[in-house]
């Protein structure tokens, strides 16, 4: 099962969005690597990058600070980025504090970084792992361990979504899975945008967190991306299942925690 071209065509997007911040007068975020990726950035990535660029830039510095505070609070943690990209975390902030960086991603996108970071330092030892994160590989991580997400759950249907929440919920020793979260609404706004730009993706909103909540994760945190997008046309499809207006998601970045097992008192479960 590989990953689909439009899906890692999307990680030179993201790139190409911290590129162009970093030129920026004032940029939210500093990335002096994101360049080097961008020589096959083609019309539909620019079309993507034109529509994109300042929800990108704020999903990766909410998740840039939310991560930082967990290496803090877990000092010697791994740090777990699946389906990677071309995300240059090691490199571009100090995550020294780390045991070591691990990446997942397909094949050539790891070849292609390796050959680009290849004279680059990265502030803690970086390990790269070919494979599919809907078939998880092997990690090889002893003690904690620190997920990450990024620009991933919007491509995974509902039952992907769930297999993987469920692998991620069965690893031992995670302290926490940081991912950036998008509403139904907003999925079905950005796959008009990709249809414009002849992207050809398929992408998946949620409704509320029900999914990985019943894999046995918890929100921690929440933080509100600020860009809004103009509502999608009307499709013909029948509307989602009513959700409380308090259990919708909206467009975010959450920090998820293993939830704790109901406590016991003499043999009965306590909430």
């Amino acid at each position: 099962m590989g990953v689909a071209g439009e899906i890692q065509a999307t990680a030179l997007v993201a790139a190409a969005c911290r590129a162009e911040e970093t030129r920026q007068p004032a940029p939210r975020l500093t990335d002096p690597y994101a360049e080097r990726f961008l020589d096959s950035l083609d019309a539909a990535g620019r079309a993507l990058l034109a529509a994109g660029r300042d929800e990108v830039v704020h999903r990766t510095t909410l998740i840039d600070g939310l991560l930082l505070d967990e290496v803090r609070r877990h000092p010697g943690a791994t740090v777990v980025n699946l389906g990677a990209g071309l995300c240059t975390r090691p490199y571009r902030l100090d995550l020294s504090a780390c045991r070591e960086y691990v990446e997942v991603d397909a094949p050539e996108i790891l070849a292609r970084k390796a050959t680009v970071l290849g004279g680059a330092e990265p502030s803690c030892p970086v390990r790269r792992i070919p494979g599919d994160v809907r078939g998880l590989p092997a990690l090889g991580v002893d003690g904690p361990a620190v997920l990450v997400t990024e620009g991933l759950l919007v491509y995974l249907p509902p039952a992907e979504l769930a297999g993987l929440a469920a692998t991620l919920g069965g690893l031992p020793a995670v302290t926490g899975w940081l991912a950036d979260v998008v509403s139904a609404d907003s999925a079905r706004a950005m796959a008009a945008v990709a249809g414009r730009a002849r992207a050809g993706l398929a992408l998946h909103g949620l409704e509320s967190m029900d999914t990985v909540e019943r894999a046995g994760w918890a929100v921690a945190d929440y933080r509100l991306l600020p860009a809004r997008r103009p509502a999608a046309r009307p499709t013909g499809r029948p509307p989602g299942p009513s959700v409380p207006a308090s259990r919708r998601v909206l467009d975010g970045v959450v920090l998820l925690r293993p939830a704790a097992p109901p406590r016991t008192v003499t043999g009965q479960a306590v909430s």
